[in-house]
């Protein structure tokens, strides 16, 4: 369950193909600027959460549970 802004509100991004690039180091200068501005703007917005939807994985997708493209591409920012 999303929490509730100071407000009652519950405020929430979504985005979705997001881009990326199919090899280290995976993101690409457009995406850690993109998440940058939603990072702060959620934080002025106080926003609840961030919903990513879709092609997160390009060409080939991952190959299990301990890919390593979940630890790189997976950075809060």
């Amino acid at each position: 369950m999303a929490k509730e802004n100071d407000n009652g509100n519950t405020r929430f991004f979504i985005i979705g193909d997001w881009g990326g690039l199919p090899f280290l180091p995976y993101e690409t200068p457009s995406e850690v600027a993109v998440a940058g501005a939603m990072g702060r703007l959620g934080k002025t917005l106080n926003t609840s959460f961030q919903l990513a939807l879709g092609d997160n994985f390009y060409f080939d997708g991952v190959q299990s549970v301990n890919d390593p493209r979940f630890e790189v591409g997976f950075i809060f920012y």
